[in-house]
């Protein structure tokens, strides 16, 4: 029998009854081999080749792009030090989840892989303490519990920054407009570029929605 940490990770390797040469594997509380072939020097060599491929493979979130539809579950990680999104899948505080299930189910990022977390979210799922559903995951049911301050401030840097790239200023249009009256038009042509022109067919010029085009004044 093994009791011991490696990495963050609470691991276990108990005696399989009844199989002699195989052995219990648990990590985090998660059994994952009820009867795995070797002995307790072998089972924790085992686990700590896994973590280290984890850890090598960019951790949560990113692991999975390294090592194809493995290791996404949150028993695999330190506890306290991850989110876990909508589809149960670890990530890093305030993070995403870039493998194939999470990128084909949200490809626009408007839910669980690009959204950040609320900063009061649970500590083990990504539901709030107001109408939390303890038994939401069926391998680990649990109350709302207090997320740890490293998940707090991941979150809140991830909002920050969700939040800047939600702002405009990049974004203003150039509206300059034509000094006098064209014919054809009710009012005076308005060019509907970015105000740095970057969209432009050639930059030295004005734009407006019909194609009249007049020099741009240099900037």
């Amino acid at each position: 029998m093994i009791r011991t940490t490696y990495r963050g990770r609470n691991i276990k390797v108990l005696a399989a009854r009844g199989k002699p040469g195989h052995v219990n594997l648990v990590i985090n509380g998660r059994t994952i081999h009820h009867a795995w072939q070797g002995d307790d020097a072998q089972a924790l060599d085992w686990f700590r080749l896994i973590i280290d491929k984890i850890e090598n493979s960019g951790g949560a979130g990113m692991v999975a792009m390294l090592i194809p539809g493995q290791y996404t579950e949150p028993h695999w990680y330190e506890p306290g030090t991850i989110d876990i999104n909508p589809a149960g899948h670890a990530t890093r505080p305030g993070s995403t989840c870039m493998c194939s299930q999470c990128v084909i189910d949200d490809p626009c990022g408007s839910k669980g892989r690009h959204a950040p977390l609320p900063v009061d979210a649970c500590r083990y799922c990504h539901q709030l303490r107001d109408g939390h559903q303890h038994d939401i995951h069926f391998l680990n049911p649990h109350p709302y519990t207090e997320p740890t301050a490293t998940q707090q401030a991941g979150r809140q840097a991830a909002i920050d920054d969700y939040r800047r790239l939600d702002e405009d200023d990049d974004e203003a249009t150039c509206d300059a407009i034509y000094p006098d009256q064209v014919r054809g038009y009710l009012g005076r042509p308005r060019c509907l570029y970015f105000a740095d022109h970057r969209d432009a067919h050639d930059p030295d010029f004005h734009y407006d929605h019909r194609g009249f085009r007049w020099l741009r004044k240099a900037v």
